[in-house]
């Protein structure tokens, strides 16, 4: 990873919330030990990403190679996508962070499926998609440092996961 991206990663990590890593290191952990599901994420953790993403909303593409604006008070307030729409973000980033962990192109296996199905199913505009871009490469970041700790993956977690996600 770039130096100047690892430093926007790291800093990303120190403005999240104490309690927000704790329940992204739960998603992380139910996922890689392939329960049946990841417990259902607090709204107020998923708001919270929300806010993460408003904050740095300009480093993402709205209208082809432009910048997306700066989030705006009144986005802050009544923010441009769903807690359900957040929640999809976050649960692609972690599956994300694991396909890579494991080995997998999670590029065409993970985030693309995610992106086209919250443009076609949810018809976002391209600052909306722009924020669960944002949302999803933050889970994915803070998902992947939780997994360095943990060594490799097993071969039982890459065969599942990779069962798991579309082929195509």
């Amino acid at each position: 990873m770039p130096r100047a991206r690892r430093r926007r990663s790291s800093a990303l990590l120190g403005a999240v919330p104490a309690a927000a890593i704790s329940i992204l290191a739960l998603l992380t952990a139910a996922k890689v030990a392939a329960q049946p599901g990841p417990p259902e994420i607090p709204d107020a953790v998923v708001q919270g990403m929300i806010q993460l993403g408003l904050q740095n909303i300009q480093r993402g593409l709205c209208g082809g190679l432009s910048g997306c604006a700066p989030a705006t008070p009144e986005e802050y307030q009544l923010p441009p996508i769903t807690l359900g729409q957040a929640r999809i973000a976050i649960l692609a980033g972690t599956q994300s962070a694991v396909a890579r962990w494991c080995g997998l192109d999670a590029d065409r296996r993970s985030i693309a499926p995610t992106m086209r199905l919250v443009r076609q199913k949810f018809k976002l505009d391209e600052r909306q998609t722009a924020l669960i871009a944002i949302i999803h490469g933050i889970q994915q970041s803070l998902v992947s440092e939780q997994l360095k700790s943990r060594g490799e993956c097993s071969a039982a977690t890459r065969q599942k996961l990779d069962a798991e996600l579309p082929k195509g």
